[in-house]
């Protein structure tokens, strides 16, 4: 019988997220995958995510290996390595999608894979990850069952299979969605805006409470260029109301954060401005909306769950705030596609057309600590200047569509052959 593998996640009593990969059938968890998430991804600081992520690709590899009756650890240990035909069956096997049953938020495991058969292809993005994390495992893996001294030849053959599970890669790790990493339109933004509004006709949630809390999550998204996780750990005793700020503040592991998947902060901590209008819908709603429900007094979480049930009154779920993302993007065509990312990038849109349009622009390295800060990134890190190049090439491209309408017109009656 095939064995059926799975991650469970916990939260241990300091308050870290942890996972293990475990037999469904005996709860046992499996000796070598938990131990390189251990020492190889939680020991490096790396979050629950990212072990997670790694789990996940170790047991597409051990689906294909029970599934091919390959005995990894036994091969590994008289120094047979995968050859060239099974590094390509491996590639085509991460690149199958299999069937999950839907997420509950209150489940403590997460099924990574099921008794069926892959019946679809999964991303370029699923499949890039799932091969990054199988070339470093069974590069691992091969090192660490060796016992005595290695051999040049054993060492050259495991980087032989760990390149060879690189080089199938695909080039693109497919987060590059044509059109969409720009950001919005105006005309989507304004559509956005419509959207969210509070008892519009098209707006796609029901109970005006949940509209108002839908409508600030928007709107601080886009007014911050904030981060989905950084919003979901947004504390109602971050606000200086006083001030007119927030504090955008990185607290992993939390103890009073009672969600499983706690949303991380990926970037530094920072103070943000806010204009009155902001404030004024963050305080309506804490004060009219968010303390009628049930249970939301227990934290001082800004985003609560608003639905009755088990979890009303908790923190709001990243499924919660994705799903809350889907349903706008559905409401209307000019909005297909919406991710929340998205706002990030239309935030920076608007900072470089804010900069440009300035009668005295600041330099361009002092645009990048400025942007780099209020984004959270570290400066020199390089990231704040790759919105500020493609701004400058967005530009020069107007300016040379410019350049050849301001030029002698083309003869309308250019024949060519």
């Amino acid at each position: 019988m095939q064995k059926n593998y799975q991650i469970k996640s916990f939260v241990m009593l300091t308050g870290e997220r942890y996972c293990l990969l475990i037999d469904r059938e005996t709860g046992m968890p499996l000796y070598y995958p938990n131990l390189y998430v251990t020492t190889q991804v939680r020991n490096r600081s790396n979050s629950v995510a990212s072990m997670e992520s790694a789990l996940s690709g170790i047991n597409v590899l051990l689906r294909f290996c029970e599934e091919h009756q390959v005995d990894l650890e036994g091969r590994f240990m008289k120094c047979e390595y995968f050859a060239i035909h099974e590094l390509d069956a491996i590639r085509d096997y991460c690149q199958q999608s299999f069937t999950r049953r839907a997420e509950d938020p209150r489940r403590e495991v997460i099924p990574i894979n099921s008794k069926g058969k892959p019946t679809r292809k999964t991303g370029l993005a699923s499949e890039y990850v799932r091969l990054t994390h199988i070339a470093k495992y069974t590069a691992w893996l091969a090192t660490i069952l060796l016992t005595g001294e290695i051999e040049r030849k054993t060492t050259l053959d495991i980087a032989k299979m760990k390149k060879g599970f690189e080089s199938r890669r695909p080039s693109s790790k497919g987060r590059n969605q044509a059109g969409r990493e720009q950001g919005l339109s105006r005309e989507q933004e304004m559509a956005l805006l419509e959207v969210i509004q509070p008892g519009y006709e098209h707006n796609p949630f029901e109970d005006q409470p949940t509209q108002i809390r839908n409508q600030l999550l928007i709107l601080l998204l886009l007014y911050l260029g904030i981060r989905g996780g950084e919003l979901l750990n947004i504390r109602v005793s971050d606000i200086d109301w006083s001030k007119n700020q927030i504090v955008i503040a990185r607290r992993a592991d939390a103890k009073i954060d009672p969600r499983r998947r706690q949303p991380l902060v990926k970037t530094l901590d920072r103070r943000l401005p806010m204009k009155d209008t902001l404030v004024r819908a963050i305080h309506h709603y804490i004060v009219q909306i968010r303390s009628r429900v049930p249970g939301a007094k227990k934290h001082d979480y800004l985003f609560v769950t608003h639905k009755s049930g088990p979890t009303q009154g908790q923190p709001m779920s990243r499924s919660a705030f994705l799903k809350v993302i889907k349903l706008i993007s559905s409401a209307t065509p000019k909005l297909s596609g919406l991710h929340g990312h998205e706002l990030r990038h239309t935030w920076n849109n608007r900072f470089s057309e804010l900069m440009d349009a300035r009668d005295d622009p600041p330099t361009p390295e002092e645009q990048e600590m400025q942007r780099s800060y209020l984004q959270g990134w570290k400066p020199g890190s390089g990231t704040a200047a790759i919105y500020t190049k493609r701004f400058t090439r967005e530009k020069a491209i107007e300016a040379s569509l410019k350049l050849q309408e301001g030029m002698t017109r083309i003869p309308e009656n250019l024949e060519y052959d």
